[in-house]
């Protein structure tokens, strides 16, 4: 699945130099990777940053979080889809 990062208000889409590339593994990511985590919590259901590190089998993914965020611990297996930055 590719996702633009571009959107419209007015009708016009504004160009892009990204696409985002659904990982359905996390071994796929390497640390620097700029991903986007979406989640189905409500209060939070957007996570975006820079990959710190991934475990050796993939369950697990330290995020370096935007805005200053912090750097935060991921399970896989609580259900995130993962998206890459990839550069066109």
């Amino acid at each position: 699945m590719y996702i633009s990062n571009s959107y419209s208000r007015t009708g016009h889409t504004a160009p892009s130099d990204c696409l985002r590339i659904e990982v359905h593994s996390w071994l796929q990511l390497t640390p620097g990777n700029s991903v986007v985590l979406l989640t189905s919590d409500r209060r939070n259901p957007r996570i975006a940053g820079r990959v710190d590190q991934v475990s050796v089998d993939g369950h697990y993914l330290w995020l370096i979080q935007d805005n200053g965020a912090g750097r935060r611990l991921f399970h896989r297996p609580e259900g995130y889809t993962t998206f890459l930055d990839s550069e066109v």
